[in-house]
């Protein structure tokens, strides 16, 4: 635990915290404030609601110090660098509020997360694995097999993030150039495409979903639904936690752990494989080539006959 002096005075009415997560989309905001409250206890605030803690107040030596219990805690250097950068936002928010001088701002700004990578703890998942999942969701005769396949299909067809695959609507579908318009990260418009295969496992479902309907009643709005027990498919769009689920139980099927994020990474290293990195970057929509890079993960015995060829 982090002692901070002088944390008695009253936070003000308008928390920088809360100004903060209202700026994130809310695929994030969650995320950001499970990193603030978990920080705040480290700080020495964890008998305090996270909305009424005197962000302000904070000064560089209790970033450092919350630094260091993170890694002495073993958390990896993005990890570290995501607590850094919320509490960062938070200060700027300070500032804009003139909380804190321009000076002060400067000085949180300086301090760094943990220094380093790690290497990916993501999976490749490899063309046959990807059959296998589909002929799982095939042989499930509740209307999960046509939804799950379409969101696999679109997830590991696109290269799209989870939280992309939620927020997707209707009308942001092109059947016939096979395009997916979506809001990314950044609040940024981008256009996705997928190959036929998975358009026909989202066709599939989005007829047996109209097929449901009842006479009278219009289509939803989003692509996924949430489906209850006894088979019912609810009027509501999908959860992210939802799809983390549906990646984990379809994986497990096939005998291999599986996070969402795997989905994109795959498609990321296949596109690599059969392509090259400048066009995956394109397709991922990343503006650094690096971070397109650090999505390749092909397994060690692809790498191992990489050098393998260098023969005397």
């Amino acid at each position: 635990m982090i002692d901070l002096v002088n944390t008695h005075s009253v936070a003000s009415k308008t928390n920088p915290m809360t100004v903060y997560l209202a700026r994130l989309a809310p695929s994030s905001q969650l995320t950001m404030r499970y990193v603030l409250q978990d920080a705040a206890d480290r700080l020495g605030f964890e008998d305090m609601n996270v909305e009424e803690i005197p962000w302000h107040q904070l000064q560089p030596d209790n970033v450092i110090a919350l630094v260091a219990a993170l890694r002495e805690d073993g958390y990896a250097p993005n990890t570290s660098s995501l607590y850094v950068n919320a509490v960062r936002g938070v200060m700027n928010e300070a500032w804009r509020m003139s909380l804190i001088s321009q000076e002060h701002l400067l000085k949180m700004r300086s301090v760094k997360g943990i220094a380093g990578t790690r290497l990916s703890q993501g999976r490749n998942l490899r063309r046959s694995l990807i059959q296998e999942m589909m002929a799982v969701c095939a042989s499930d005769p509740r209307p999960q097999g046509l939804r799950d396949a379409a969101i696999i299909g679109i997830l590991y067809g696109s290269g799209m993030r989870k939280s992309e695959s939620v927020n997707l609507d209707l009308s942001q579908v092109d059947f016939s150039e096979r395009s997916l318009r979506v809001t990314a990260k950044g609040n940024k418009q981008l256009i996705k495409y997928a190959p036929a295969w998975a358009f026909e496992k989202l066709q599939a479902w989005l007829e047996l979903r109209r097929s449901h309907l009842k006479e009278g009643e219009v289509d939803d709005p989003f692509l996924f639904n949430r489906i209850r027990r006894g088979s019912h498919i609810t009027r509501e769009r999908i959860t992210k936690h939802a799809i983390y689920y549906i990646a984990r139980q379809r994986g497990a099927q096939v005998g291999v752990k599986i996070m969402p994020h795997d989905f994109r990474r795959s498609f990321i290293t296949r596109v690599i494989e059969e392509h090259d990195l400048s066009i995956a970057q394109k397709l991922a929509h990343h503006s650094n080539i690096q971070t397109t890079a650090n999505y390749d993960v092909r397994d060690d015995n692809e790498r191992r006959r990489a050098v393998d060829r260098f023969d005397l």
